[in-house]
């Protein structure tokens, strides 16, 4: 009888707090940028990938100016990858503190490759 308490009480945590640990992943926050060449011009269309700590990825583009915007992120820290056919893929990793919707933007410049 003691088995079967431990065991629900068990079960109860592990979905009590696997939300917790989802929610630190995804979130009400954002990052944005702009990708250009390494000689300076803008990017369009390149691809933005957030690596999400359980193994999900979160995607954006470059528009026409070479900005670019991925939301739905929470506080952690992730590697993010910017790649583009005819330039070498980028990875960085970023550190999210505060979740926030007007974070400071980050400048990548891709090499030709």
């Amino acid at each position: 009888m003691r088995s079967i308490r431990v065991a629900c009480v068990a079960m109860a945590l592990a979905v009590l707090t696997a939300p917790a640990a989802f929610g630190q992943a995804r979130g009400l926050g954002s990052i944005n940028g702009t990708i250009s060449a390494e000689e300076g011009d803008v990017i369009a269309n390149a691809v933005v990938k957030v690596h999400l700590p359980n193994g999900d990825a979160l995607e954006g583009k470059s528009d026409d100016k070479g900005k670019w915007n991925v939301m739905g992120l929470g506080k952690g820290e992730f590697q993010v990858e910017f790649a583009k056919d005819g330039f070498v893929t980028k990875r960085v990793k970023l550190v999210i503190e505060k979740e926030t919707l007007r974070s400071e933007p980050i400048k990548i410049a891709l090499k030709k490759g």
